[in-house]
C-alpha cells in the first residue's frame, strides 16, 4: 500500500479486471485521493464496463424539491426511477453527481466557487456512484473488512463503524493472516459458482492505544504495511461471514446466523441495491449465495484486543467448520474455543 501512487492521467481500476475506472481532472485530484483505494493502476490494454469521472464545476440543476430518498453523512440522493440516474448533493452545496444507470456513467462534480468539500462528503459521494454502478455490473459494494486465512479463504467482517473492523482485521494480520480491505469489499460470482471478493484497501484508522493493547476512544491513521509488511491480496474466494459486535466486558465468543439472519446484515451493509430496483436482482442473488457460507456473530472482548493467538483460538470452530461442515452441530451453536484435529494457526 505505500507504494501506491495516482498515474498520471488520474485513471484507476477499481477492479481488477479494470471494469470499472474512476478517473480525476488535476484541479480536483488532490481532494480525490483520499478515498481511492491503495491498489494498482489500471493494466494495459483493460477495458472499462462503467467509469466515473471527476471534474470542476457547479451542479447542472437545483436538487429535486422533494425529500431526498438516499444519506451518507450530508450527502442526499433523489432517484430518477424514469431516466434510471441518481442525483446527489452534499447539503453545502459544494458537489455532487449524476449517476446514469443505464449507460453506467456518473459525472461528479467539485464546485470550485462554494469552497473545497468536507473530506467526509467526498467519501460519500465517491462511494454512492461507485456503489451505483457495481449494481449494474452485478458486484455487491459491502462496508465490511476482509481477512484471508492461511488456508486462503476470505472471511468478510460486514459492519458499521466502531463494530470492531479494523482492530479484528489488525489483530489477525499481525498473527499471519492475509488481508483485502478493512472498510469497503466488493462481491462478485466467480466462474465455479461461488463469491470472489476484492479489496478496497486504504489506511486503517485504529485506536492510538492499539498495540499497546488498550482503547483510548481516539483513532489515528495507520499504514497496513507497518503491522505487516506484504501482507495485502487484491481477491479471494469467500469462505465464510463473521459479523463483529464489541462487547468489552465479555469473553469473546463465536454464536452460529441462520441465512436468513447473515442476510439481513448484509443487505444492511450494502444498502445501495435498493436504489435501483432493475439491477438489484442479480445482487440480491449474490448477497443470498453469501449468506448461505457459513456465518457466526462475533463478539469481541477486551480478552483478544491486539491479542492475534487469543483471537486465532476464538475463530478456529469456524474457520475448521469451512474444511470439516459437520463440526459444528446446529445454527445457534456457540464456540470459544478450539476443535478436536483442527491444527492451530501459527
Amino acid at each position: 500500500m505505500s507504494s501506491f501512487a495516482a498515474p498520471a492521467d488520474g485513471r484507476v481500476a477499481l477492479l481488477e479486471d479494470g471494469s470499472l475506472v474512476v478517473a480525476a481532472d488535476s484541479s480536483v485530484r488532490e481532494l480525490v485521493e483520499g478515498w481511492l483505494p491503495r491498489i494498482p493502476v489500471r493494466p494495459a490494454g483493460a477495458r472499462h464496463a462503467a467509469a466515473i469521472h471527476v471534474g470542476p464545476g457547479a451542479a447542472p440543476a437545483a436538487p429535486p424539491p422533494a425529500d431526498p430518498e438516499l444519506r451518507f453523512f450530508d450527502v442526499c440522493g433523489w432517484i430518477d426511477r424514469a431516466r434510471e440516474r441518481v442525483l446527489l448533493a452534499d447539503l453545502a452545496g459544494r458537489m455532487g453527481a449524476c449517476v446514469e444507470l443505464g449507460p453506467a456513467r456518473a459525472e461528479v462534480w467539485i464546485d470550485p466557487v462554494a469552497g473545497a468539500p468536507a473530506p467526509r462528503d467526498v467519501f460519500a459521494v465517491l462511494t454512492m456512484s461507485a456503489a451505483l454502478l457495481l449494481t449494474r455490473l452485478e458486484r455487491a459494494l459491502v462496508h465490511a473488512a476482509a481477512v484471508v486465512a492461511p488456508g486462503g479463504g476470505a472471511w468478510l467482517l460486514p459492519g458499521g463503524s466502531f463494530n470492531g473492523k479494523t482492530s479484528t482485521c489488525s489483530t489477525l494480520i499481525r498473527g499471519g493472516w492475509s488481508y483485502l480491505c478493512d472498510d469497503h469489499a466488493v462481491l462478485g460470482a466467480d466462474a465455479g459458482g461461488g463469491v470472489r471478493a476484492e479489496g478496497w484497501p486504504r489506511p486503517f484508522h485504529l485506536d492510538v492505544g492499539y498495540l499497546a493493547g488498550r482503547s483510548e476512544g481516539v483513532r489515528t491513521r495507520v499504514d497496513p504495511d507497518a503491522l505487516a509488511p506484504g501482507a495485502w491480496r487484491r481477491a479471494a474466494p469467500v469462505a465464510g461471514l463473521l459479523f463483529p459486535r464489541v462487547d468489552a466486558d465479555l469473553p469473546t465468543r463465536l454464536s452460529r446466523l441462520h441465512p436468513a439472519a447473515a442476510l439481513g446484515r448484509l443487505v444492511a451493509e450494502s444498502p445501495w441495491l435498493l436504489a435501483d430496483p432493475p439491477g438489484a436482482a442479480p445482487v440480491l442473488g449474490l448477497l443470498q449465495r453469501t449468506a448461505h457460507l457459513p456465518a457466526y456473530e462475533l463478539r469481541l472482548g477486551r480478552d483478544c484486543y491486539c491479542n492475534p493467538e487469543r483471537l486465532q483460538m476464538a475463530l478456529e470452530p469456524a474457520i475448521c467448520a469451512t474444511e470439516r461442515p459437520h463440526a459444528l452441530a446446529g445454527p445457534e451453536n456457540a464456540c470459544g474455543g478450539a476443535l478436536t484435529g483442527c491444527p492451530r494457526f501459527s
